[in-house]
């Protein structure tokens, strides 16, 4: 049987993989723009740190996650898509710093 923390690093690692190449991009700003993404951001990585203990439902939000930020950047902008994600993270790395550790 799989390990929690293997499952959980196994979803870690696309999911930061999109965080950065997101980030990445020359035409997103530092500075946070889209105040509605980035609190929509911050709302869900409340929800990840509510259900660090719940394996299966963990997974489920994080791929879910991973899905909002790839729809927000085709569908509104790569800004918003970037002020989602920095959102989720910094209220993850603030919040539960052993769960950042492993996700980021």
């Amino acid at each position: 049987m799989i390990s929690f923390h293997k499952c959980l690093y196994a979803m870690a690692v696309p999911l930061a993989m999109i965080l950065v190449s997101c980030g990445g991009s020359d035409s997103v700003s530092r500075h946070v723009r889209d105040r509605k993404a980035y609190t929509l951001g911050q709302e869900h990585a409340e929800i990840i740190v509510s259900l660090r203990d719940n394996e299966s439902s963990l997974q489920d939000a994080l791929l879910d996650v991973r899905a909002r930020i790839t729809n927000i950047h085709d569908r509104i902008s790569a800004q918003a898509a970037a002020d989602y994600e920095r959102g989720f993270v910094e209220y993850i790395t603030e919040h539960d710093d052993s769960l950042a550790r492993v996700l980021f």
